[in-house]
């Protein structure tokens, strides 16, 4: 849960410094995605190498993935918004 909220705070922040520029705000949802998804890579392996018991590697994953996938989600569904009212701004 609190890699969801720090990655998700650094997403928005990230998102306002470059919202003002259409070529680096595309560029910056490239790259945050790719960073969050090997951020997340290394956070579920650093689980699997520390923690010993294997029923409880396998509930992590599942509900760290879970957390992942709807995060992608939002980030995905809050750009497109975004576009979107850019667009009509701009019209």
């Amino acid at each position: 849960m609190a890699y969801t909220v720090i990655a998700t705070l650094v997403f928005v922040a990230g998102y306002r410094a470059v919202r003002h520029s259409e070529r680096a705000l595309t560029l910056y949802a490239f790259v945050s995605m790719v960073l969050r998804m090997l951020s997340a890579a290394a956070v579920i392996l650093v689980c699997l190498v520390a923690v010993n018991d294997n029923q409880w590697r396998r509930t992590f994953v599942i509900i760290f993935s879970a957390f992942y996938l709807l995060m992608l989600i939002f980030d995905v569904v809050f750009f497109i918004r975004s576009q979107k009212s850019k667009q009509q701004q701009n019209k």
